[in-house]
């Protein structure tokens, strides 16, 4: 199909840089309003958003179609309980409306094209600089913290203005030390964000001491619910989308993983319970929900808790923990069914199944940016093809 000249602003490289630097770099920069956060990344998908409808120009195939239908009925659950049952926290319901009702449709349909047509290596190229950026200033972050007392905060950009001097109240006090927080204000969230990525990364960059600087901030989140997805992803991605040659190395450099863990669990003067901690950090008492569970909501939506299964369950029911499974698996099913298997649709499907695997401990569901990623994962996922690309200079294996 010939793109029309109108539309190729929206595929512009300068367009993809914009929001690569602010999902992916400087997330959580920008204002609130009556305490829901406004964040310049989100402003400018909103805007992007609005120049597509504004033109009316979108392609789409028909997996992006099954894969946006799969969303349908959990959206109609989400609209359902607003509606008849109201909510009781305004913040919350914003979220979860930008991020199932939303965001699959502006993925899955309007950005259709955009997904189709962009520049894939220049987006590539982005990914493993963002990546490294990230890491790097997280455990720069990390020690000036831990030897100078303060967090380096730059309003508008690396916190949100109505955060600023607010980030010791995240949820990121270890003691004698702060989690790794990155630009993201909060370890989970990095570390979650990251895991999504961190297969496709893993391919795409070659310069080990790169790598090492991504696990190591991984490590410093000090998240169990990090760790274990870090080491799951290891495993899942030697078992999936590693060459028959890496199987074995991923293995051994997950075994070194479990090792250093520990070695890091000892130094930082924490026992052994730490890691085997029977209240799963204080959300045991999630499980209640599974005695009293219904099949349709039957109250206001409130909020999304650390175990997503149990929350989703607690806030929608049955049907709505059956519609939330097909909304998020239906995306990978598809591509996992209608596309030749390259190495890198491999590893964006093991990014999507790392999601899904640390959302049995804390999936971070509503907060900014983790459903975003998902969706442009899931997207990227349903990208007819990648035959033609190169990476490092190679085309990717199928």
């Amino acid at each position: 199909m010939q793109i029309p000249q109108t539309f190729r602003l929206f595929n512009s490289k300068e367009l993809l840089t914009l929001f690569w630097l602010f999902l992916l770099i400087f997330p959580k920069g920008g204002i609130k309003l009556l305490n829901v956060p406004i964040t310049w990344g989100y402003v400018f998908l909103g805007i992007a958003t609005l120049l597509v409808v504004r033109k009316g120009i979108f392609i789409y195939h028909t997996p992006r179609l099954y894969a946006l239908f799969c969303t349908i009925p959990f959206q109609l659950v989400v609209l359902g309980t607003l509606i008849f049952l109201k909510v009781e926290e305004y913040g919350p319901s914003i979220s979860l409306l930008l991020n199932f009702v939303f965001f699959p449709w502006i993925f899955s349909l309007l950005f259709s094209n955009f997904f189709e047509t962009l520049d894939i290596e220049h987006l590539f190229s982005l990914l493993k600089k963002g990546i490294f950026v990230i890491s790097l200033y997280g455990v720069f972050l990390f020690f000036f913290k831990f030897f100078t007392g303060n967090f380096l905060e730059i309003p508008f950009v690396t916190v949100n203005f109505h955060d600023l001097g607010n980030l010791e109240g995240k949820h990121i006090d270890r003691g004698t030390f702060f989690k790794l927080i990155s630009t993201y204000n909060n370890g989970n969230i990095y570390g979650i964000c990251l895991l999504m990525l961190l297969p496709l990364y893993l391919f795409l960059e070659q310069t080990r001491w790169k790598k090492g600087i991504v696990f190591l901030s991984l490590l410093l989140t000090f998240s169990r619910t990090v760790w274990v997805g870090s080491l799951f992803s290891f495993f899942i991605t030697a078992l999936f989308a590693s060459q028959k040659r890496s199987l074995l190395r991923s293995l051994l450099i997950g075994g070194i993983a479990i090792s250093i863990i520990f070695i890091a669990t000892y130094l930082s003067g924490f026992t052994l319970s730490f890691l085997f901690d029977t209240a799963l950090g204080g959300r045991i008492e999630q499980f209640e929900i599974v005695k009293v569970a219904t099949f349709f909501p039957n109250a206001p939506f409130r909020e999304i808790l650390e175990i997503v299964y149990l929350s989703i369950l607690a806030s929608f029911g049955i049907v709505g923990l059956a519609t939330y499974l097909l909304s998020m698996i239906g995306p990978i099913v598809i591509a996992y069914n209608t596309f030749p298997l390259c190495i890198v649709r491999r590893r964006i499907l093991c990014g999507l199944v790392n999601f899904l695997f640390v959302s049995f401990s804390d999936g971070a569901l509503l907060l900014i940016p983790v459903l975003a990623f998902y969706w442009i994962l899931s997207s990227l996922a349903l990208r007819k093809t990648y035959a033609t690309i190169l990476v490092n200079g190679r085309a990717p294996p199928s």
